[in-house]
């Protein structure tokens, strides 16, 4: 399902989504790749751990029907990831959503984890 997410559970590896604690960077990007168009949409995550915190960047191909709404610069999240491929829309192999509050829904084609970093200071 989220390609190169080994970089994420070479770390941490107990991970899941629940580990998932808030968005701190949202950048959607398009991009011409030969004759095809091409949107990306970057988020990076804060990803807790039992001692560490990590922002792990996100990349989400051809992102659609996108709703994000933010009350401020922290954005917590409680993400949930479904594979929809068997519904056969086109562009749509995933939809991504914030279950609790219902601030992040959007479809896309592929999901990657681009990289992962530890942070300094504080737990957000």
């Amino acid at each position: 399902m989220i390609k190169n997410v080994s970089l994420i559970t070479d770390k941490l590896k107990d991970f899941s989504l629940q580990n998932i604690e808030s968005i701190v960077g949202f950048v959607l990007n398009f991009q011409a790749q030969s004759l095809d168009d091409h949107c990306v949409l970057d988020i990076d995550f804060t990803v807790k751990d039992k001692e560490k915190q990590y922002i792990a960047c996100f990349r989400f191909h051809n992102p659609n029907s996108i709703k994000f709404e933010s009350a401020g610069l922290y954005h917590q999240m409680s993400i949930e990831i479904f594979d929809i491929s068997d519904r056969g829309w086109e562009n749509k192999q995933y939809e991504v959503i914030d279950y609790e509050e219902d601030t992040l829904h959007f479809y896309c084609t592929d999901i990657e984890v681009i990289s992962l970093r530890e942070t300094k200071g504080a737990r957000v």
